[in-house]
């Protein structure tokens, strides 16, 4: 690589021009996500007191990717070039900087870096770490000599860490926008000890020099199986199994931002009894242009309805709600009308329901799609959570990822109906669907209709 190194415009120049505390580079394989991680640890070389920390899980993969790489890239750094030791894994300029190449193997592996501190700690491949591992690394990005502390991380979709690498960024922010948080709990800019973070999608199309190079790459990505497919061609963070009902759904394009609704849109709920499993009740907006908004829901198990009623009227105050429609129970239904909440029956076919959903889901000609969901809309528990299985579901937004098919779409029957499980959201989603399709119905005098 003797020739000077430059940014590919788009991503890769956002990645390392992003003043952010944390920014996680991440999608499709062969966005050249490894490649910038080693030149934005290059950007402080001339600062004597300056150390970074690049990290793989393995120390294999550490080898194969980064050290092998920055051995391609960093003798021919202009004016600075570094030597590298091989038994500290470790290249020294000649400002005295230092980048320093290491793995955690196992969870306590962390425990080497106890004392140490770097200005800036690169994480190549996140979603390999735990989320115990990244979150005590933060606790050494630190330094003395006037750094800006920043950590970087680069992913693709999936992994045994892919859960927690989706709820810290993906779940969190729009792509390329910035937010400041305390915890997991985001803050206005300026709040004391918060730190910001930035999500900045990869695709392989973003990589101009792997296109010229290697044309076929693309092709062959074309050739993995659905789910891999998804992943690492389309860089989709919402496919976790084969099969998926919602294949369509994308949380970068479907989950936006809260806005404050017109006051003359359409509103409604949509309710699917449960108390083993989740009671769901949904509070949706209709724009003029059709265009569906889940903008509030109560996803809660083990609470009875006689509770749930109060509390959706709560939530409904000051709100012109058109009507309920809800799972057919008669039980249930007639409580809530007790307590000021009357509802209609659903149209519960199944195979139309998601037909619509599916549909709605689509982008159109203009690039928008017809249903979205408010980032955050769901109501924190008032119930007991503790006896909740942690890998469960807790939103409407959190079952897309899991709501799917019995067999493959080769094996598919007509008929054919998504696996049981974990679908409360899914279902209310398909009854409000369902609710709105086609020419929108007049606001019933009683309330119950749409």
């Amino acid at each position: 690589m003797e020739k000077p190194w430059r940014p590919n415009p788009g991503p890769q120049w956002a990645f390392l021009a992003s003043p952010a505390d944390e920014v996680l580079f991440g999608g499709a394989a062969g966005g050249g996500k490894s490649t910038a991680l080693l030149m934005w640890a290059t950007y402080e070389i001339g600062n004597p007191g300056y150390r970074c920390l690049l990290l793989r899980r393995t120390y294999p993969e550490l080898v194969m990717s980064l050290i092998d790489e920055s051995k391609a890239v960093y003798p021919y750094l202009k004016g600075t070039p570094g030597v590298y030791n091989e038994s500290r894994h470790t290249w020294t300029f000649p400002s005295g900087a230092q980048i320093v190449f290491g793995s955690c193997e196992h969870q306590q592996s962390v425990w080497r870096y106890q004392s140490a501190a770097f200005a800036r700690i690169g994480f190549d491949q996140v979603e390999s770490f735990t989320s115990y591992q990244y979150t005590y690394l933060l606790s050494r990005n630190r330094n003395v000599v006037g750094i800006a502390n920043q950590i970087r991380a680069t992913a693709n979709p999936g992994g045994d860490g892919g859960p927690w690498v989706k709820r810290r960024w993906i779940d969190a922010l729009p792509p390329g926008k910035t937010r400041w948080f305390l915890g997991d709990h985001v803050v206005p800019r300026g709040t004391a000890n918060a730190r910001s973070r930035q999500f900045i999608p990869a695709r392989v199309f973003d990589n101009p020099h792997l296109m010229e190079t290697d044309p076929g790459y693309v092709a062959r990505l074309m050739a993995l199986p659905e789910r891999e497919r998804l992943q690492l061609l389309d860089g989709r963070w919402d496919v976790t199994n084969e099969g998926l009902v919602y294949d369509n759904f994308d949380s970068t394009v479907h989950v936006i931002d809260p806005f404050v609704i017109p006051a003359t849109w359409r509103r409604f709920r949509s309710i699917d009894f449960g108390y083993n499993n989740p009671f769901v009740c949904q509070w949706l907006a209709l724009s003029p242009d059709d265009v569906l908004y889940l903008y509030r829901e109560i996803y809660e198990p083990e609470r009875l309805v006689s509770d749930l009623g109060p509390q959706i009227v709560q939530l409904s105050a000051g709100e012109r709600i058109a009507g309920t429609v809800a799972d057919h129970d008669a039980e249930n239904r007639a409580e809530l009308n007790r307590c000021h909440v009357p509802t209609a029956p659903a149209e519960k076919t199944i195979r139309d329901g998601i037909q619509e959903v599916r549909q709605r889901l689509e982008r159109r000609a203009n690039g928008k799609a017809r249903l979205y969901v408010f980032r955050g809309c769901t109501e924190p528990w008032r119930g007991a959570k503790a006896l909740y299985r942690p890998e469960y579901p807790t939103s409407t937004f959190e079952e897309f990822g899991i709501y799917r098919w019995p067999t493959t779409r080769e094996n598919r029957a007509e008929d054919e109906e998504p696996i049981d499980q974990h679908n409360h959201g899914m279902d209310a989603l398909r009854y409000a669907a369902m609710a709105v399709r086609g020419r929108p119905r007049t606001r019933s005098r009683s309330g119950e209709g749409i």
